[in-house]
């Protein structure tokens, strides 16, 4: 075996010959993290483990008392094979500068900060993952200007990670099991992004675009928009739904089962699908935000920033301007929809996802799923707090959210049209609510918080005295009433406590979730409830088993290159949809790639396939629905997110890599779940 591992920084001159430098790495600089098991072979290294937790995975320092110099390259770039012969492989690899909590002397004094870049593989197969290199140097805007997020100082790495960000996989043999070949450095640094102080402002140009470096799909003047739109339109003309689909975006060609005239789900053969209400099983594959704009910027303050004149409200619209330019008219909103129709189905999306405009889910030409509320205004929550959910105990929180859907259909067209439209799959209720902080907002609520009070009550019926409940909890309460008043962050650390707190956030979270059931069922017994949204598949049994319980179909919010190894235990059994995901670059002038960056279009394009292959050959997935349709703005919305996720830019205008992806996916989504096989073709 080797003593050493060879990394090999490679430059791309400008002639195009390039230049190799090699690195020794020694073997104490390659660190097995948590559990994992690191092998170094003929230049080689594999890297195993059987858990993600911890950081598992590999570090690779630089040599004693130096830090990486990445100073001359534009891509830390690293070839990674999938060694699994059955399960996809999903791994991170991040870099950072900086002390925490200290700071770096190099170009500008920087804080600790770190930035990341992603792969999903399919067994056997190998690909490059690729991380943008953000250069302090390059990258830091003039005082009261904007520009990359998280720029580093390159001259000073301090290692290289490997592992799975955002564990939750259950521990199984072989979880990982991955080879890293050719770890390099690639191309020059993209100097066309440093830009004089005295040139910077403004760096925004008329259709909300970065106007300091210039990409394939941007848009330079109104002709080039009107054009760029023809051309689509004639695309679009030759590009119809793919062949396999009914009218809702079902399997014509595949199984017929009962059809009942509303959308459900079943098992069938072992898998949970939709079936669409002509019987046809459906795998929905969905866009989030589908609307005519969203996310105006705000320039009041920063006037300097943009090309043309902030107007009085402060608010620049671009997209809507952009659209308004397109279309040649004010009042686009009908020509815009019917567009975006065409879209989905030459896209292969059969599904409108949350958040959309309620205009275009009235159109009745694709199936959508709604909201109902967002963490609903006016619903009873925990008094001066600001923790992000309800307090389900409140006498009023049954009133409220037991009636939601009747109410909101008597405030909104659009979903009292639901109440009877079969392209209605069902309902979300809520998004990304705080399960993980109910019991600490419990214990610090006012005396009389109805949560706090019931579960006093519960502790007073289980323990009769305070004295035995302190002997169980290893606590030191004066009486009941100490324990009311008592709002401390410090929670009790004791076995009894953690074994109340959780039998009362098992009684808190069913208490929830069927009375949003309720409050669909009541009103619309035939349409789907569609959960919750989680942050994430890390959750509570009880949470688990309450959502199982009383939702048609779990959803779940998660940002990550695969979910084909999800454990399929936390789900009982039922299935679930995956309500967010994305991928993100910095290659199209945005400042903040995503929660989930990859190195560019292309790579954006194969993580789409890999994740939606994923979850098509897992049982219980029912579909995907990507967030969200169009990029956000580039200083950032409301509240902060600018990110590259669009399959659309500010300008309208399509990603291609990413729609024929897409495309492909839609068309050969069913053959590929009814086969069940992670292949690399979806054909």
């Amino acid at each position: 075996m080797k003593k050493r591992w060879c990394l090999l920084l490679l430059s791309l001159f400008a002639a195009g010959s390039v230049f190799a430098e090699e690195l020794v790495v020694k073997p104490e600089q390659l660190i097995a993290r948590y559990k994992a098991k690191v092998e170094e072979k003929n230049g080689a290294i594999s890297i195993s483990s059987h858990t993600a937790e911890w950081d598992s995975g590999l570090l690779i320092q630089p040599p004693k008392g130096k830090k990486f110099d990445f100073s001359k390259a534009r891509y830390l770039a690293v070839d990674v094979e999938n060694l699994s012969r059955d399960r996809q492989l999903r791994m991170t690899m991040h870099i950072s500068s900086g002390v925490r909590n200290g700071k770096s002397s190099s170009h500008v004094d920087l804080p600790h900060r770190e930035v990341n870049t992603g792969i999903g593989l399919n067994p056997g197969e190998k690909r490059t993952m690729r991380l943008y290199l953000p250069h302090a140097s390059l990258f830091t805007a003039p005082e009261g200007g904007r520009n990359f997020k998280n720029p580093l100082d390159t001259t000073k790495i301090n290692g290289i990670e490997f592992k799975m960000q955002w564990p939750f996989e259950a521990e199984r043999k072989g979880l990982l099991n991955c080879r890293l070949t050719n770890l390099r450095l690639e191309g020059t640094p993209d100097t066309s992004r440093k830009v004089m102080a005295k040139n910077y402002f403004p760096f925004i140009d008329i259709y909300g675009q970065y106007k300091h470096i210039d990409w394939p799909e941007k848009i330079h003047n109104d002709q080039e928009l009107v054009a760029e739109h023809k051309r689509e339109l004639a695309e679009l003309a030759k590009t119809p739904a793919p062949a396999e689909w009914d009218r809702f975006g079902g399997w014509a060609k595949g199984p017929k089962l009962k059809a009942t005239g509303n959308f459900r789900v079943e098992k069938y053969q072992g898998k949970w699908f939709f079936v669409d209400p002509e019987g046809r099983l459906f795998w929905s594959t969905g866009l989030d935000v589908l609307r005519d704009h969203s996310d105006a910027t705000n320039g009041r303050g920063h006037e300097k920033w943009f090309s043309q004149k902030v107007p009085a409200n402060g608010t620049l619209p671009f997209t809507q301007w952009n659209l308004e330019k397109k279309y040649g008219k004010k009042e686009y909103k009908d020509d815009f929809y019917l567009v975006l129709t065409k879209r989905l189905q030459a896209w292969g999306i059969n599904t409108i996802g949350n958040w959309a405009a309620g205009d275009f889910m009235r159109k009745g030409r694709t199936p959508y799923t709604m909201q109902l509320s967002d963490f609903a205004k006016g619903f009873p929550r925990f008094a001066e707090s600001r923790v992000k959910f309800y307090d389900v105990f409140d006498p009023q929180f049954d009133v409220k959210m037991g009636n939601i859907l009747r109410d909101r259909a008597a405030e909104d067209p659009a979903i009292k049209q639901s109440l009877n439209d079969p392209m209605c799959i069902g309902y979300f209720i809520d998004n990304e609510l705080r399960f993980n902080d109910i019991i600490s907002a419990v214990m610090q609520a006012v005396p009389k918080q109805p949560a706090k009070v019931e579960f006093l009550n519960d502790l007073k019926k289980q323990y009769g005295t305070i004295q035995k409940l302190n002997a169980a909890w290893k606590t030191k309460y004066a009486d009941w009433n100490a324990l009311a008043f008592s709002r401390t962050k410090e929670l009790p650390k004791s076995e009894a406590f953690r074994e109340d707190s959780d039998k009362f956030y098992a009684k808190f979270v069913n208490r929830y979730f069927e009375t949003c059931r309720k409050g669909i069922k009541k009103t619309a017994p035939y349409r789907l409830y569609l959960g919750c949204r989680f942050v994430g598949f890390r959750q509570k049994n009880s949470a688990w088993a309450a959502a199982t319980k009383y939702c048609d179909v779990v959803s779940v919010n998660t940002y990550s290159n695969s979910v084909n190894n999800v454990n399929s235990r936390d789900f009982r059994d039922r299935p679930v949809l995956i309500g967010e995901f994305h991928f993100g670059t910095y290659d199209r002038g945005m400042f903040s790639s995503s929660l989930a960056p990859v190195g560019d279009q292309k790579e954006r394009a194969n993580s789409y396939t890999r994740f939606v292959q994923g979850a098509l050959v897992h049982p219980n997935f029912v579909g995907a629905h990507w967030f969200q349709f169009r990029d956000q703005p580039l200083t950032g919305r409301y509240d902060g997110e600018g990110y590259q996720i669009g399959f659309v830019d500010v300008a309208d205008t399509p990603y291609p890599e990413l729609t024929k992806a897409a495309r492909e996916v839609g068309e050969n989504m069913y053959r590929y779940r009814r086969n069940g096989k992670l292949v690399n073709s979806m054909k």
